[in-house]
């Protein structure tokens, strides 16, 4: 399953863990995504949302 919101389309940002030392190692920011009951076009869809759109889209 992807890890991309079924609304808004938000995936992962690609970014690097900086240490004190200023050593840059790559990794990924994950969006929070939540299975949710979300209305769209009138109609109640369950689908892997974002926290945001959950918040936005929620009956």
């Amino acid at each position: 399953m992807a890890k991309r919101c079924a609304i808004c389309g938000k995936e992962p940002q690609y970014g690097h863990h900086v240490s004190h030392a200023k050593n840059r190692v790559n990794r990924r920011f994950m969006p929070n995504l939540q299975m949710g009951r979300v209305t769209v076009g009138g109609r109640q869809v369950r689908a892997r949302v974002c926290t945001r759109c959950l918040r936005s889209y929620s009956a």
